[in-house]
């Protein structure tokens, strides 16, 4: 089997969904990390890879893929086994819908309330973050309300549309537990204590066997 390989910058929702990806569907593959700090993505030897210098990034043999819906539908057409994009039109068009919006209102509105935070201007920029996070709590109480129901997002197994999302709420919970974001109050953590049905998913999400290898490293 060609190898397998992914570049990724570390605690990035989109490199994350694509490692669960893999890691759902049992592949094997070698990690290709990439230091924004050292702005690497830029680099010479990257942009030979990819001319737009953003990951993720995957590479199979003569294979080059960019952009996560793009390396989601790859892997699904290549390794089908377990499918993660449905068996039906009906079920591939709701976990389509989820996946695509998962980009515009979840992890669009979280980056701007987290980023912020993670550069420690919590306090001169909480109106600006508690104002970005508002469409995120609609986004949260719907998935929360779906999951009463269902143990996953689009119905009775793990699809696309969990391991989109599931990255995205991490992250907003990263930023929500940190030092300069207490006194904000955003109310997302502990997540079980606002989102019950939500907290429970991401436990199920974490199951996927291969898990703690996608897990962002500079987290630990």
């Amino acid at each position: 089997m060609t190898k397998i390989e992914c570049y990724f910058i570390s605690g990035s929702p989109p490199c994350w969904s694509v490692m669960l990806a893999l890691a759902a569907k049992g592949l094997s593959y070698e990690s290709r990390r990439l230091d924004n700090s050292k702005r690497e993505q830029k680099s010479e030897a990257f942009l030979a890879i990819n001319p737009r210098g953003n990951v993720p990034v995957l590479v199979e043999g003569t294979v080059t893929v960019r952009e996560t819906n793009a390396i989601l539908a790859y892997l699904e057409t290549a390794y089908p086994d377990p499918p993660l994009l449905g068996t039906s039109p009906a079920q591939a068009a709701e976990i389509w819908q989820i996946v695509c919006e998962a980009g515009d209102h979840l992890r669009t509105p979280i980056g701007n309330a987290s980023r912020p935070i993670f550069r420690g201007r919590a306090v001169e920029m909480a109106d600006e973050i508690k104002q970005a996070i508002q469409p995120v709590y609609l986004e949260l109480a719907a998935f929360d309300r779906d999951l009463a129901d269902q143990p996953y997002l689009c119905g009775k197994t793990l699809t696309a549309a969990d391991i989109a999302v599931y990255p995205a709420v991490m992250q907003l919970l990263r930023c929500a537990t940190r030092d300069g974001a207490k006194a904000l109050n955003l109310q997302v953590a502990p997540l079980a204590v606002h989102y019950r049905n939500l907290a429970a998913w991401a436990r199920r999400v974490e199951k996927i066997p291969g898990y703690d290898g996608a897990y962002p490293p500079h987290w630990r």
